[in-house]
């Protein structure tokens, strides 16, 4: 009897850590989903603010070349002419369809 005893409380002893065990793996794997998710809005912000760094420079490049092509037509307005003349030519030619 004694000894029945003495395995129904480790059993229940056992059960107990058991269920600590569960408890404390669920409260990590939560930590871990936390930090995971924290780590991922950090890296999602950092590379917004970088894409919106790299749009600002390019639209800022694109405004630079046509101002620098508008200069250079004003400049140079038969050449100019002569030039999308030349073009249009040529797409003309190659989008042909006979």
């Amino acid at each position: 009897m004694d000894e029945e005893n003495r395995l129904g409380k480790d059993v229940e002893t056992l059960r107990d850590d058991i269920s600590k065990l569960r408890e404390d793996l669920s409260g990590i794997a939560q930590s871990l989903l936390e930090k995971g998710k924290s780590e991922t809005d950090v890296a999602k912000e950092m590379l917004s603010e970088g894409l919106q760094d790299e749009f600002q420079a390019a639209r800022e490049k694109s405004k630079e070349t046509v101002a620098s092509l508008e200069a250079q037509i004003r400049g140079k307005p038969l050449v100019s002419l002569l030039i999308a003349f030349v073009i249009g030519l040529f797409l003309g030619k190659l989008f042909d369809r006979r």
